[in-house]
Order: C-alpha cells, then structure tokens, then sequence
C-alpha cells in the first residue's frame, strides 16, 4: 500500500469514527440533552482513550507546555461544542450545520501558511469537491431564505464562531501530537471536556444522575466512535499533511447521512445525492495524486 493510499485510509477510519458518534448522539441528546450527553460522552472516550495509551507509553513524551496547549485546544473544543448546539438551538440545522462544517477550509488555509504544507493542483481540486460535498449534504437553501442572516436567532453567528473555533482547532493539534504523541493528546482533550462539561453541568444546576440502561449504552457507542476517530486524526496528522487528513476526517456527515438513510429510513434529497457524488469523487481522487 503506497504511503498516500495509507494516509486516506487513516483519514477514512476518521470520517467512519466521527460520523457514526454524530449519528449515534441523536438519541442520547433527545433523552437527557446535549450537555450532559458531551459530559458522559468524554467520561467513556477518556477511559477507551486511557486503556488504548497503556499499550503506547514508550511513544509517549511529556512536556508541561504541550500538555497546556492541549488543555487550551480542549477548552477551544468545548466552546465550539457549546456555540454549535446554541445555534441549532436557535437557528436551522441547514443553515447552522454547512457553515460550521466549512472549518476545514480555514484549517487547510492555516495548514497551508503556518506549517508550510503543499498542494498540487489536483489535490486542490480533490479537497475543493469534498468541501463542497461536506456543506451541500448538509444544506438547505429554504432555510437560508428564511434566515436573518447575523442575527443572533439566525444561529449564523454562532455557526461561524463555532467554524473559526474548529479550524484553528484542527489545526494547531499536530503541534502537541508531534511532541507528546497521538494519544496523549487525545486524551488530554478528552479529559478537559469532561472538566469544562462537568463545570458547565454545575454551574448551570444539571444533575448528575446516571441515565438510563439503554441511553447509557448509545453513550457508550459514542464514546467508542468519538475514541476512534480521535486516536486515527492524531495519527494521522503526525504522519501526513493536516490538509491531506482534515479534509476526508471532515466528511463524517457522510456516514450519518448514511446511517439516517438506512436506520432512520430518512429520504436524501437531490442535493444531497449530488453532495455524496461529490466527496466520493474527491476521496477517489485524492488517493492518485
């Protein structure tokens, strides 16, 4: 297997992982809301995380500066989740979701000029088809019309501080992963989202009570997908251009759009055929250049 063909491939096992914990999350949220679901979340992706570390402590450095910028980066993280469910709160899921979707272009953008990273014209072109994919599967025109564009109730704000959030995100994390490795990392961000959760949780008066038997194990799915694709994004960009790794990691609405489809038996639109087409396309492509 050639060394790019491994590298989408690591990237596609990232877009399977988040996907999947994005699909899975619905049910949880509907029963005990986003808060507490992120909480409980992080405590199961933490520990999968924790166990998965054991098995890499000789690949494994410390260093009190990365492991800040790690907690920095998960603070950065749970902001971001915080600002997303607040605007699909207030605003429309097709146009809140495409827009903070389009983060990988600012991460791409960054990678680009602060790490020096290249592109040839086709992996340019490759990317450019999944970013489009990423937010048309998601879109939805009809609400944008209905939109008071940046107005906080538009939930557009919110989208796009939560855009500038994930791509600077994105980012800056091959900088700890290069130094204290892949998985620490991970589990670092992880830990810190259970913390800021958990102060939210307080702060905010929301009990702390288990869930039931059967949201607890939707939780635990999540956990085990959010795990996944975390470990495999941190790997991945150690070992590939983060504008390779970003890209395909960022089309998991795929898998969900998948999964509604043959779960949920949610119809796709047109445009959301035509936005698949698309990413497959484009991860086609970029796996020959």
């Amino acid at each position: 297997m050639s060394d790019l063909i491994l590298g989408v491939v690591i990237g596609l096992i990232t877009m399977f992982g988040l996907g999947m914990s994005i699909a899975l999350s619905v049910i949880p949220i509907k029963d005990i809301g986003s808060t507490k679901t992120v909480f409980f979340r992080g405590i199961f992706t933490s520990t999968i995380i924790f166990i998965s570390l054991l098995f890499f402590l000789s690949e494994t450095s410390l260093s009190i500066y990365h492991i800040a910028l790690s907690v920095l980066i998960s603070f950065i993280g749970y902001m971001a989740l915080i600002s997303i469910f607040k605007g699909l709160k207030t605003g429309k899921v097709g146009v809140v979701y495409p827009i903070a979707n389009s983060y990988v272009i600012l991460t791409v953008l960054f990678s680009v000029l602060f790490f020096g990273e290249s592109l040839i014209a086709e992996q340019a072109f490759s990317i450019i088809l999944m970013i489009l994919g990423i937010i048309l599967i998601s879109i939805n025109l009809r609400d944008i019309r209905d939109s008071n564009l940046l107005r906080l109730s538009s939930g557009i704000p919110f989208a796009l501080l939560t855009c500038f959030s994930w791509g600077f995100m994105y980012f800056i994390l091959k900088i700890p992963v290069l130094v204290i490795g892949p998985i620490l990392t991970a589990l670092i961000i992880e830990l810190g989202i259970v913390l800021f959760s958990g102060i939210n949780m307080k702060i905010s008066g929301i009990s702390f009570k288990l869930p039931g038997k059967k949201t607890l194990g939707f939780i635990f799915l999540v956990g085990l997908f959010s795990s996944i694709g975390a470990i495999f994004f941190n790997v991945g960009i150690m070992f590939y251009n983060v504008s390779l790794i970003a890209p395909i990691a960022a089309t998991s609405p795929l898998v969900s759009a998948f999964y509604g489809r043959f779960v949920y038996k949610e119809k796709l639109t047109g445009v959301q055929w035509f936005a698949i087409l698309l990413i497959l396309v484009g991860i086609i492509s970029i796996s020959y250049f």
